[in-house]
């Protein structure tokens, strides 16, 4: 008796758990389209680039000096650039952010900006998040983007060690992703699905001629290689000399879009 007693409430604490990851997992919220941000006019020159997103976007606020210079020694205008990321946020919490976080709300509103790049998915892929889920939130992001005349630089998901990033979670977060996996149907290595995700959005949407890509190989064409001199050592986090081979293709986009 007591056997089945166990055997009982082991399998419902394990529907419950496959629940609450199913559910957390699965729950793709629709863009929430809401009226564009009432920027501030400016009568200047001045050529205002946002950088938005995760981590790579909170940790690029100590470059930001470099890519400024690098433009205006190309276009002979002033430039500034502003950096906000949130570290381990989500495509879907970073477009929630957008309108529910405060900071992040008026660090968008309180400059009209021209270009705004965005390092979002990476942390879809680390927690395994389902491809659909990434681009509903990406489709957010860039409407958001364009209905404020900014035009979008969407970072494609970069090469980073996925394999040592998941070996070093404890043991909940393992099992956590291992259930995100089966029901996302998604490898352990999934970083390539995301591209061709981010692809797949770009040309239903009609994309193409309104938003900017930068891929991954565009800029560190041979990760096995260049981890060493580019990452920290996590693998998963740029260096000072990663930023500026990323920032100097970002540059060049920038000016071709001008």
């Amino acid at each position: 008796m007591r056997k089945t007693v166990l055997y009982i409430s082991i399998f419902i604490a394990i529907c419950i758990i496959a629940g609450v990851a199913y559910s957390f997992y699965r729950y793709y919220a629709p863009p929430r389209l809401r009226q564009p941000y009432q920027t501030n006019a400016t009568s200047d020159d001045t050529l205002r680039i946002a950088f938005i997103g995760d981590s790579w976007a909170f940790m690029h606020k100590d470059h930001e000096c470099r890519i400024a210079q690098l433009l205006q020694d190309s276009i002979h205008r002033p430039v500034k650039i502003h950096s906000y990321g949130v570290c381990g946020l989500t495509s879907k919490e970073i477009y929630e952010n957008i309108f529910e976080n405060s900071d992040f709300k008026h660090f968008l509103s309180k400059r009209r900006y021209e270009f705004c790049y965005v390092s979002a998915g990476i942390n879809d892929t680390y927690k395994k998040m389902g491809t659909s889920y990434y681009q509903q939130s990406m489709d957010g992001i860039i409407q958001f983007l364009l209905s404020n005349h900014i035009h979008p630089i969407i970072q494609e998901i970069p090469d980073y060690d996925i394999n040592i990033s998941f070996e070093r979670q404890k043991t909940s977060r393992k099992l956590l992703r291992r259930l995100s996996m089966i029901i996302n149907d998604t490898p352990l290595d999934c970083k390539q699905l995301f591209r061709d995700a981010l692809d797949e959005l770009i040309c239903e949407k009609n994309y193409a001629d309104k938003v900017s890509i930068v891929r991954y190989k565009s800029w560190n064409n041979d990760f096995l290689n260049d981890q060493m001199e580019l990452y920290l050592s996590d693998g998963m986090h740029l260096k000072g000399k990663g930023y500026a081979k990323l920032d100097s293709i970002i540059a060049e986009r920038i000016i071709k879009d001008i």
